[in-house]
């Protein structure tokens, strides 16, 4: 049990380490959708741009590329509906493991956001004295 964990937390901490060179929001963006709503590739580029985030509506690669990365590291899950007329599509779901990672990934956002404020009253006070 305790192997399993350390395996869990060692996947996190490997995707967080990527993840925080880039300057998009793109595997929180992708986890937070999916647990609100186990959906597709091309939805989740729809939604994805509806938080406010346009980099990968440039780029749905991305989004697909980062969709592998996931599953492959069971954050993510997913199957094909073929029961729907027109062609099958694969639907994602998160796993336990995609919840622990946006858990985290929540609390790293938080910290930036406080970060942020504090640059954003610094500035405010050079301009506003």
């Amino acid at each position: 049990m305790e192997n399993i964990a350390e395996n869990i937390n060692n996947k996190i901490e490997q995707c967080l380490s990527a993840c925080s060179r880039q300057k998009r929001f793109l595997i929180p963006a992708l986890l937070l959708l999916i647990a609100e709503n186990p959906t597709h590739g091309y939805e989740l580029i729809e939604k994805y741009a509806l938080l406010g985030f346009t980099d990968a509506g440039s780029d749905p690669g991305a989004v697909y590329r980062t969709l592998k990365m996931l599953e492959a590291k069971s954050f993510i899950s997913s199957f094909w509906e073929t029961d729907k007329p027109g062609a099958a599509k694969k639907i994602y779901s998160i796993t336990e493991e995609g919840l622990l990672l946006l858990k985290r990934w929540m609390s790293e956002i938080r910290q930036r956001k406080k970060i942020l404020e504090i640059f954003i009253k610094r500035y405010e006070s050079l301009i506003y004295k």
